[in-house]
């Protein structure tokens, strides 16, 4: 058996550019990654299904990326013998909050199993496989905190120096499926790069259309704001501040109301 770290990012920009002709959107973004992880523990065992438990009981087998990249890569490999596991996640990352913690759960699972199996199989061949399970799932089998662009596949390895956030969870689930439907693209587009990031830090294209449908989160935005700096991340629902400090992150989330879930952590620049 081997136990897994499976971190969670946040995107300290997300500026959408075009809807694509296959539906997906082509997009520029920063993937931090952050130490807020989910455990994963993976045991190769006999049987002919892939064996899924976690502490989180919202989550089953049915439709979960763990489950799919465990046979999206026993399908790659086309083992000649039974070739299974037994996976147990212990969930820390909230769901739906927009810090990609299905998607690093899944670059985990080839990772340790690519391992465990013996595979053998080059970095470059995990994300070909990762990015049939989606596009976040590629920066975190590549390790590193990133530039990316085109649907988020496409990345430039990038450090900033250690940054502290204080990341918000405000319990709501927000599905970025859906809320990629419901966007539409505006007329002037800008375009963030390496070059400018820093002077857009904390945009977010999706911050409007989250805002308008959960009054929490445009609350907790001008929150953040009144007191110093307040984005949301990927496709919300989680909002963060950032900091050169662990004690102003401290101090900021005492103005954070206890109905909602906080974490103060830090850059990784990388996993």
């Amino acid at each position: 058996m081997i136990i897994r770290k499976s971190p969670a990012k946040i995107n300290l920009f997300l500026n959408i550019i075009e809807k694509r002709d296959d539906g997906y959107h082509n997009i520029e973004t920063y993937f931090q990654f952050i130490n807020l992880y989910d455990e994963i523990h993976i045991n190769s065992i006999s049987g002919n299904v892939i064996e899924f438990s976690s502490n989180n009981k919202s989550l089953s087998a049915s439709g979960n990326l763990c489950v799919k990249a465990a046979e999206i890569l026993k399908d790659y490999i086309k083992p000649k013998n039974s070739l299974n596991a037994s996976i147990k996640l212990i969930k820390n990352i909230p769901i739906g909050a927009g810090l990609g913690g299905g998607s690093s759960n899944a670059a985990t699972i080839l990772l340790g199993l690519n391992d465990l199996w013996q595979c053998n199989l080059k970095k470059s061949e995990l994300i070909s496989l990762g990015k049939e399970l989606g596009s976040d799932v590629p920066v975190f089998i590549n390790g590193f905190s990133a530039f990316g662009f085109d649907t988020g596949i496409s990345l430039v390895q990038h450090s900033i120096e250690k940054k502290f956030f204080l990341v918000i969870y405000p319990r709501i689930h927000v599905s970025s499926k859906i809320m990629y439907s419901k966007y539409k693209i505006k007329d002037c587009i800008k375009h963030i790069n390496l070059d400018n990031m820093h002077h857009n830090i904390g945009y977010n294209s999706f911050e409007e259309l989250l805002c308008f449908e959960h009054p929490e989160i445009k609350e907790l935005l001008n929150l953040l704001r009144k007191n110093g700096n307040g984005s949301i991340s990927g496709s919300g629902s989680c909002l963060f501040s950032i900091f050169d400090n662990e004690e102003s992150a401290r101090n900021m989330s005492k103005f954070i109301p206890n109905k909602y879930q906080t974490y103060i952590v830090h850059s990784l620049n990388r996993i």
